[in-house]
């Protein structure tokens, strides 16, 4: 077997590229692999995860998946995953619930598949989204205010967070950067963990709407843990591993059909 013991950079390589396929790389397998020990795996880790490239988990290191753009990018990237994964999210709903709807694709999605004749009442933080939903009669619709991160889009800010700190929900469906069973429901933005963490204390439940790259990383900054989150929404194809994860852990998992 080859030993990169002197070849960081090539050893760093495979590694990313291990990261990128599995989304998850354990220190003690790497080393074996490559002959090395495990305290230069654990430098090759740190030095990728100071890149930006993974994050530092017990044992070795996941994969923190790339923001993709804006929102109007993520908005026109498979709409068709989204509207299936938001088919299965309306399922939850009944009516004269009150529910928050967080910025984001997938819950776009889960907004434009709200039947017309269910009597809600719903809060979102997204522009975008409250616009989709002046259609529907029977919505009772709440934007919050404050100002829009444009990359997020919605806010996100001390203005929102005061809102919501008067508010409760029945349900609330948070926007995912990454959500894994062991680390939980993660962010790529500060304050907008900040924000759902705000919302998450003010819900009787969550529910999470997950596209399937989003469930084998991890994002930079904690929101949740597994045992906060009542409800998962996955696609069909989803890791079978992370699905019957998170079903271990108590959470209703829902599948997309479609």
């Amino acid at each position: 077997m080859l030993t990169y013991e002197a070849l960081p950079d090539e050893r760093q390589r495979h590694i990313r590229s291990l990261l990128a396929s599995k989304g998850k790389v354990f220190a003690a397998d790497l080393a074996a692999e490559f002959e090395v020990s495990e305290h230069t795996i654990r430098r090759d880790l740190t030095d990728l995860a100071k890149a930006g490239a993974c994050k530092r988990v017990y044992g070795g290191a996941v994969a923190i998946p790339p923001n993709g753009g804006n929102l109007q990018h993520r908005m026109e990237r498979e709409p068709e995953r989204k509207d299936a994964l938001a088919v299965a999210a309306v399922s939850l709903l009944a009516d004269n619930q009150c529910i928050f709807l967080d910025t984001g694709s997938t819950n776009l999605s889960i907004a434009r598949a709200i039947p017309a004749n269910l009597n809600l009442t719903v809060v979102t933080n997204s522009p975008v989204i409250a616009s989709a939903l002046l259609e529907k009669d029977n919505v009772t619709l709440i934007a919050l205010g404050g100002q829009i991160d444009k990359a997020i889009g919605g806010t996100v800010g001390v203005l929102a967070v005061e809102a919501i700190q008067r508010l409760t929900f029945d349900l609330a469906f948070l926007g995912a950067c990454a959500i894994d069973p062991q680390e939980g429901l993660t962010a790529f933005s500060l304050e907008d963990a900040s924000f759902k963490r705000a919302v998450l204390a003010r819900s009787g439940a969550i529910a999470i709407a997950v596209i399937k790259e989003k469930m084998i990383s991890v994002a930079t900054h904690n929101v949740a843990s597994v045992d906060a989150i009542a409800t998962i929404i996955v696609e069909k194809d989803a890791p079978k591993k992370h699905v019957k994860a998170f079903a271990d852990s108590g959470i209703q998992v829902l599948v997309a059909f479609r």
